[in-house]
């Protein structure tokens, strides 16, 4: 009986070090991605070592800096299942507001082409109102209605170019149905006015 003792002593010392041997492993691994963050590097390499140490405040240290480079597919990366992964971590709010940012930086990058500008603006517009309906008390909403409007402003002005390329290319009726779509779900923008007025003058 006491040899199983001894034994069974000595397998719970050996995976106590086994543990201990794994989290420093895990320790060492998260502190030299967070220092590759700390020269600036975002990308899918890293990207991908971020997201299988699956540490929650690694993740979002390494979205925000993505986000602020522009880096876009290893910030989806990095967040990706954030919310399964990580379900007892604080600030899911921030990794929905991360992520929600996303298709509002490509409506950015897409200036110059209205047509591209149109299409990822309305999954920007679903992902920004469904963050504020799913986290209506966060800080970060004060974050996401400017950006809404900003976005609402430079769609309304996408619809307008787009209706001015038709009448100029002899569409003028196809221009004018997309003005009065303009005029009707934007109304607030200052592209609606130029709408308004182009329709009743004619020009």
């Amino acid at each position: 009986m006491r040899g199983v003792w001894v034994v069974a002593v000595v397998l719970g010392l050996a995976g106590c070090a086994s543990s201990a041997v794994q989290q420093k492993e895990q320790s060492a691994a998260v502190a030299d991605a967070r220092a590759r963050l700390g020269m600036g590097q975002c990308d899918m390499n890293l990207a991908q070592q971020v997201h299988q140490l699956s540490d929650p405040q690694l993740d979002l240290e390494a979205a925000y800096l993505c986000l602020q480079q522009g880096q876009l597919p290893p910030l989806e990366l990095v967040l990706e299942d954030f919310e399964k992964r990580h379900p007892e971590a604080p600030y899911q709010d921030y990794a929905s507001y991360l992520q929600a940012m996303v298709p509002f930086a490509r409506f950015e990058m897409a200036a110059g082409d209205d047509q591209e500008r149109l299409r990822v603006g309305r999954e920007a517009h679903a992902q920004l109102t469904g963050f504020i309906r799913h986290y209506p008390e966060s800080a970060y909403r004060s974050e996401i209605v400017p950006r809404l409007e900003t976005l609402l402003e430079g769609m309304a002005g996408s619809e307008y170019a787009l209706a001015m390329q038709d009448v100029e290319r002899g569409q003028r009726e196809r221009g004018e149905a997309r003005l009065r779509y303009l005029a009707k779900y934007y109304p607030r923008s200052k592209a609606a006015v130029e709408a308004q007025a182009w329709l009743q003058t004619g020009n």
